[in-house]
Protein backbone atom coordinates (compact mmCIF):
# COMPACT_ATOMS: atom_id res chain seq x y z
CA UNK A 1 0.00 0.00 0.00
CA UNK A 2 1.27 3.58 -0.64
CA UNK A 3 1.82 4.93 2.36
CA UNK A 4 0.62 8.75 1.00
CA UNK A 5 -2.37 7.55 0.11
CA UNK A 6 -3.60 6.78 3.07
CA UNK A 7 -6.22 9.85 3.99
CA UNK A 8 -9.79 8.52 4.18
CA UNK A 9 -11.25 9.85 7.50
CA UNK A 10 -12.03 6.65 8.78
CA UNK A 11 -8.25 5.39 8.17
CA UNK A 12 -7.08 8.58 9.67
CA UNK A 13 -9.69 8.33 13.16
CA UNK A 14 -9.07 4.91 13.48
CA UNK A 15 -4.95 5.76 13.87
CA UNK A 16 -5.74 8.75 15.90
CA UNK A 17 -7.62 6.01 18.53
CA UNK A 18 -4.32 3.31 18.39
CA UNK A 19 -1.89 6.81 19.08
CA UNK A 20 -4.15 7.70 22.05
CA UNK A 21 -3.67 4.23 23.71
CA UNK A 22 -3.74 0.43 23.07
CA UNK A 23 -7.24 -0.69 22.08
CA UNK A 24 -8.65 -3.19 20.69
CA UNK A 25 -11.21 -3.39 17.39
CA UNK A 26 -14.46 -3.71 19.79
CA UNK A 27 -13.34 -0.52 21.20
CA UNK A 28 -12.17 1.38 18.51
CA UNK A 29 -15.61 0.69 16.89
CA UNK A 30 -17.36 2.20 20.05
CA UNK A 31 -14.95 4.79 20.17
CA UNK A 32 -15.33 5.68 16.66
CA UNK A 33 -18.98 5.04 15.79
CA UNK A 34 -17.91 2.23 13.47
CA UNK A 35 -19.21 -1.25 12.79
CA UNK A 36 -16.63 -3.95 13.95
CA UNK A 37 -16.46 -4.98 10.21
CA UNK A 38 -15.25 -1.64 9.03
CA UNK A 39 -12.82 -1.68 12.33
CA UNK A 40 -11.38 -4.90 11.12
CA UNK A 41 -10.99 -3.89 7.11
CA UNK A 42 -9.19 -0.63 8.65
CA UNK A 43 -6.91 -2.37 10.95
CA UNK A 44 -6.22 -5.28 8.60
CA UNK A 45 -5.26 -2.50 5.86
CA UNK A 46 -3.47 -0.72 8.32
CA UNK A 47 -0.92 -3.45 9.30
CA UNK A 48 -0.72 -4.86 5.94
CA UNK A 49 0.84 -1.33 5.64
CA UNK A 50 2.68 -2.04 8.49
CA UNK A 51 1.24 0.84 10.55
CA UNK A 52 -0.09 -0.48 13.54
CA UNK A 53 0.93 -4.03 15.27
CA UNK A 54 -0.67 -5.59 17.97
CA UNK A 55 0.92 -5.97 21.24
CA UNK A 56 -1.43 -8.85 23.43
CA UNK A 57 -4.32 -9.16 24.92
CA UNK A 58 -6.52 -7.34 26.45
CA UNK A 59 -9.57 -7.47 28.42
CA UNK A 60 -11.57 -4.10 27.73
CA UNK A 61 -12.98 -4.34 31.30
CA UNK A 62 -15.77 -7.14 30.49
CA UNK A 63 -16.13 -10.57 30.61
CA UNK A 64 -15.37 -12.10 27.47
CA UNK A 65 -12.55 -13.72 25.97
CA UNK A 66 -9.80 -11.06 25.93
CA UNK A 67 -9.11 -9.04 22.63
CA UNK A 68 -5.85 -8.57 20.76
CA UNK A 69 -4.69 -4.60 21.71
CA UNK A 70 -3.12 -2.65 18.76
CA UNK A 71 -1.00 -0.09 18.86
CA UNK A 72 1.43 2.44 16.24
CA UNK A 73 4.04 0.50 14.64
CA UNK A 74 7.08 2.66 15.19
CA UNK A 75 9.03 1.10 12.27
CA UNK A 76 6.18 1.55 9.97
CA UNK A 77 6.98 4.66 8.59
CA UNK A 78 8.68 7.79 9.19
CA UNK A 79 9.14 11.56 8.04
CA UNK A 80 11.94 13.96 8.58
CA UNK A 81 12.02 17.32 9.85
CA UNK A 82 14.52 20.10 9.29
CA UNK A 83 14.91 23.40 10.34
CA UNK A 84 16.63 26.24 8.59
CA UNK A 85 18.78 28.65 10.45
CA UNK A 86 20.13 31.62 10.05
CA UNK A 87 23.62 29.92 10.85
CA UNK A 88 22.99 26.26 11.17
CA UNK A 89 20.80 23.27 9.46
CA UNK A 90 19.34 20.62 12.13
CA UNK A 91 17.19 17.20 10.74
CA UNK A 92 15.88 15.30 12.45
CA UNK A 93 14.18 11.32 11.57
CA UNK A 94 10.94 10.87 13.35
CA UNK A 95 9.54 7.35 13.77
CA UNK A 96 5.54 6.70 13.50
CA UNK A 97 5.09 7.96 17.45
CA UNK A 98 6.76 11.20 17.17
CA UNK A 99 9.88 9.76 18.33
CA UNK A 100 13.50 10.83 16.73
CA UNK A 101 15.26 8.42 15.34
CA UNK A 102 18.15 10.49 14.10
CA UNK A 103 19.39 13.84 14.32
CA UNK A 104 22.20 15.58 12.60
CA UNK A 105 23.61 19.43 12.86
CA UNK A 106 25.11 20.74 9.24
CA UNK A 107 26.72 24.89 9.92
CA UNK A 108 25.26 26.58 7.20
CA UNK A 109 27.87 29.20 5.45
CA UNK A 110 27.51 33.06 5.72
CA UNK A 111 24.78 34.28 3.04
CA UNK A 112 24.05 30.77 2.18
CA UNK A 113 21.61 30.31 -0.76
CA UNK A 114 18.11 28.43 -0.98
CA UNK A 115 20.58 25.79 -3.33
CA UNK A 116 22.48 25.26 -0.47
CA UNK A 117 20.18 24.12 1.96
CA UNK A 118 18.62 21.81 -0.59
CA UNK A 119 22.59 20.68 -1.49
CA UNK A 120 22.89 19.76 2.38
CA UNK A 121 19.33 17.80 2.61
CA UNK A 122 19.83 15.46 -0.43
CA UNK A 123 22.18 13.11 1.50
CA UNK A 124 20.28 13.63 4.86
CA UNK A 125 16.94 13.15 3.50
CA UNK A 126 16.74 9.57 1.50
CA UNK A 127 13.71 9.16 -0.39
CA UNK A 128 12.22 5.61 0.36
CA UNK A 129 8.68 3.50 0.29
CA UNK A 130 8.13 4.11 3.76
CA UNK A 131 9.45 8.06 4.40
CA UNK A 132 6.35 9.71 3.93
CA UNK A 133 8.01 13.18 3.62
CA UNK A 134 9.79 16.06 4.81
CA UNK A 135 8.63 19.26 7.10
CA UNK A 136 10.52 22.33 6.75
CA UNK A 137 10.43 24.89 9.65
CA UNK A 138 12.12 28.53 8.83
CA UNK A 139 11.69 32.18 9.78
CA UNK A 140 8.55 33.70 8.53
CA UNK A 141 7.76 35.92 6.95
CA UNK A 142 5.96 32.84 4.61
CA UNK A 143 2.84 31.76 2.49
CA UNK A 144 2.31 28.77 4.21
CA UNK A 145 -0.14 27.03 1.53
CA UNK A 146 1.88 27.77 -1.57
CA UNK A 147 5.03 27.02 0.50
CA UNK A 148 7.12 30.56 -0.55
CA UNK A 149 8.72 31.80 1.79
CA UNK A 150 10.75 35.55 2.32
CA UNK A 151 12.59 34.82 5.86
CA UNK A 152 14.00 38.13 7.86
CA UNK A 153 17.46 37.78 8.01
CA UNK A 154 18.36 35.60 5.18
CA UNK A 155 19.65 38.10 2.16
CA UNK A 156 18.72 36.88 -1.05
CA UNK A 157 15.59 34.81 0.22
CA UNK A 158 12.64 36.67 -1.20
CA UNK A 159 9.54 34.87 -2.76
CA UNK A 160 11.82 31.85 -2.46
CA UNK A 161 9.46 28.34 -3.62
CA UNK A 162 11.02 25.99 -1.26
CA UNK A 163 8.32 23.46 -1.45
CA UNK A 164 8.71 23.53 -4.88
CA UNK A 165 12.11 23.38 -5.28
CA UNK A 166 12.28 20.84 -2.27
CA UNK A 167 10.04 18.26 -3.68
CA UNK A 168 11.78 18.67 -7.45
CA UNK A 169 15.07 17.94 -5.98
CA UNK A 170 14.19 15.45 -3.30
CA UNK A 171 11.38 13.59 -4.85
CA UNK A 172 9.20 13.53 -1.59
CA UNK A 173 6.28 15.32 -0.63
CA UNK A 174 7.14 18.22 1.13
CA UNK A 175 5.52 20.76 3.94
CA UNK A 176 6.92 24.18 4.50
CA UNK A 177 6.29 26.32 8.10
CA UNK A 178 7.54 29.13 10.31
CA UNK A 179 9.67 27.70 12.97
CA UNK A 180 7.48 28.74 15.85
CA UNK A 181 4.80 27.01 14.42
CA UNK A 182 6.61 23.81 13.80
CA UNK A 183 7.83 24.59 17.66
CA UNK A 184 4.41 24.71 19.24
CA UNK A 185 3.30 21.97 17.44
CA UNK A 186 6.20 19.89 18.74
CA UNK A 187 5.41 20.83 22.10
CA UNK A 188 1.38 20.23 21.52
CA UNK A 189 2.05 17.18 20.45
CA UNK A 190 4.12 16.09 24.18
CA UNK A 191 1.33 17.47 25.76
CA UNK A 192 -2.07 18.51 26.26
CA UNK A 193 -2.27 22.24 25.25
CA UNK A 194 -5.01 24.17 24.41
CA UNK A 195 -4.68 28.35 24.14
CA UNK A 196 -1.07 28.91 24.71
CA UNK A 197 1.91 30.72 23.10
CA UNK A 198 5.40 28.98 22.60
CA UNK A 199 7.81 32.03 22.63
CA UNK A 200 11.25 31.27 20.63
CA UNK A 201 14.45 32.86 21.47
CA UNK A 202 17.34 32.07 19.12
CA UNK A 203 18.96 33.84 16.09
CA UNK A 204 15.80 35.10 16.07
CA UNK A 205 12.52 36.05 17.74
CA UNK A 206 8.98 35.20 17.34
CA UNK A 207 5.88 32.83 18.71
CA UNK A 208 4.15 29.90 17.62
CA UNK A 209 0.39 30.51 18.99
CA UNK A 210 -1.85 27.67 20.02
CA UNK A 211 -5.60 28.68 19.93
CA UNK A 212 -8.78 25.95 20.62
CA UNK A 213 -6.17 23.58 20.32
CA UNK A 214 -5.19 24.78 16.57
CA UNK A 215 -1.90 25.97 15.19
CA UNK A 216 -2.90 29.70 14.62
CA UNK A 217 -1.06 30.68 11.25
CA UNK A 218 -3.65 34.05 10.67
CA UNK A 219 -5.37 34.73 6.97
CA UNK A 220 -1.57 35.40 5.35
CA UNK A 221 0.30 33.04 7.49
CA UNK A 222 1.46 35.99 9.13
CA UNK A 223 0.58 35.28 13.10
CA UNK A 224 3.30 35.16 15.57
CA UNK A 225 5.35 37.91 14.10
CA UNK A 226 6.04 38.46 17.58
CA UNK A 227 9.21 39.58 17.39
CA UNK A 228 9.07 42.46 15.05
CA UNK A 229 6.16 44.44 17.27
CA UNK A 230 7.66 48.03 18.05
CA UNK A 231 8.52 48.12 22.17
CA UNK A 232 10.67 50.81 21.56
CA UNK A 233 10.18 54.09 19.12
CA UNK A 234 13.74 54.51 17.66
CA UNK A 235 15.58 51.70 18.92
CA UNK A 236 17.57 49.79 17.26
CA UNK A 237 17.73 48.49 13.43
CA UNK A 238 15.78 45.36 13.31
CA UNK A 239 16.58 42.61 10.54
CA UNK A 240 13.16 43.18 9.36
CA UNK A 241 14.10 47.07 8.13
CA UNK A 242 11.95 48.70 11.35
CA UNK A 243 13.43 50.16 14.57
CA UNK A 244 12.60 49.39 18.45
CA UNK A 245 11.24 45.86 17.42
CA UNK A 246 11.37 43.16 20.36
CA UNK A 247 14.06 41.40 18.36
CA UNK A 248 16.34 43.84 17.81
CA UNK A 249 15.84 45.09 21.30
CA UNK A 250 16.11 41.86 23.01
CA UNK A 251 19.14 41.55 20.98
CA UNK A 252 20.82 44.58 22.02
CA UNK A 253 20.27 43.68 26.04
CA UNK A 254 22.04 41.43 27.92
CA UNK A 255 21.71 39.05 30.64
CA UNK A 256 18.56 40.15 33.19
CA UNK A 257 17.64 43.22 31.16
CA UNK A 258 17.17 40.88 27.96
CA UNK A 259 14.96 38.91 29.98
CA UNK A 260 13.38 42.00 31.53
CA UNK A 261 12.72 43.26 27.25
CA UNK A 262 11.07 39.65 26.96
CA UNK A 263 9.07 39.82 29.38
CA UNK A 264 7.61 42.81 28.50
CA UNK A 265 6.70 41.59 25.02
CA UNK A 266 5.17 38.57 26.68
CA UNK A 267 3.14 40.94 29.26
CA UNK A 268 1.60 42.05 26.03
CA UNK A 269 0.96 39.26 24.55
CA UNK A 270 -0.55 37.59 27.22
CA UNK A 271 -2.91 40.82 27.32
CA UNK A 272 -3.90 40.48 23.88
CA UNK A 273 -4.88 37.16 23.61
CA UNK A 274 -5.22 36.05 27.01
CA UNK A 275 -3.29 32.35 26.94
CA UNK A 276 -3.81 30.70 29.22
CA UNK A 277 0.08 28.82 29.30
CA UNK A 278 3.72 30.70 27.82
CA UNK A 279 6.32 27.92 26.68
CA UNK A 280 9.86 29.59 26.07
CA UNK A 281 12.32 27.82 24.18
CA UNK A 282 14.89 28.86 21.40
CA UNK A 283 19.30 28.63 22.12
CA UNK A 284 19.29 32.00 24.20
CA UNK A 285 16.79 30.57 26.99
CA UNK A 286 18.26 27.16 26.90
CA UNK A 287 21.08 29.08 27.45
CA UNK A 288 20.01 30.81 31.12
CA UNK A 289 16.54 29.02 31.98
CA UNK A 290 16.39 30.66 34.93
CA UNK A 291 17.19 33.90 34.28
CA UNK A 292 14.37 34.07 31.65
CA UNK A 293 11.82 32.64 33.82
CA UNK A 294 12.36 35.09 37.14
CA UNK A 295 11.20 37.88 34.89
CA UNK A 296 7.85 36.61 33.24
CA UNK A 297 4.53 37.76 34.07
CA UNK A 298 2.67 36.70 36.58
CA UNK A 299 1.03 33.30 34.36
CA UNK A 300 1.86 29.59 33.88
CA UNK A 301 5.41 30.12 32.39
CA UNK A 302 7.39 26.78 31.69
CA UNK A 303 10.66 26.37 29.58
CA UNK A 304 10.43 23.21 26.83
CA UNK A 305 12.25 19.91 27.87
CA UNK A 306 12.73 19.28 24.32
CA UNK A 307 16.01 21.08 23.92
CA UNK A 308 17.29 21.91 20.79
CA UNK A 309 15.75 19.79 17.71
CA UNK A 310 11.98 21.32 19.44
CA UNK A 311 11.84 23.12 16.03
CA UNK A 312 12.89 20.21 13.65
CA UNK A 313 10.74 17.74 15.51
CA UNK A 314 7.98 20.12 15.10
CA UNK A 315 8.71 20.07 11.27
CA UNK A 316 8.69 16.18 10.48
CA UNK A 317 5.35 16.39 12.86
CA UNK A 318 3.34 18.52 9.78
CA UNK A 319 4.05 15.57 8.17
CA UNK A 320 3.28 12.49 10.31
CA UNK A 321 0.12 14.79 11.57
CA UNK A 322 -1.20 13.76 7.66
CA UNK A 323 -1.83 10.63 9.06
CA UNK A 324 -4.00 11.18 11.66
Amino acid sequence: MDLTSLRSHNDRTVLRLVRSGALSRASIAAEAGLTPQAVSKIVARLMAAGLVEETGAVRDGGRGKPRMALQLAPGGACAYGAYVDRDELRVVELDLTGEVVSSTVVPLAPMFTPDDVLAELEPLVPAGEKVLGLGIAIAGPLDFPAGVVSPNGLPGWSAVPLRALAEERLGLPVVVDKDTNAAVLAEAWRRPLEDAALVFVGTGLGAGLLLGGEVHRGVRSGAGEFGHMTIQLDGPLCVCGRRGCVEAVHAAATGAEAARVLAVAVTNLVQLLDVGQIVLSGRKVLESPELYLRAMPDVPVSVTSAGPDLVPVGAGLLVLGELF
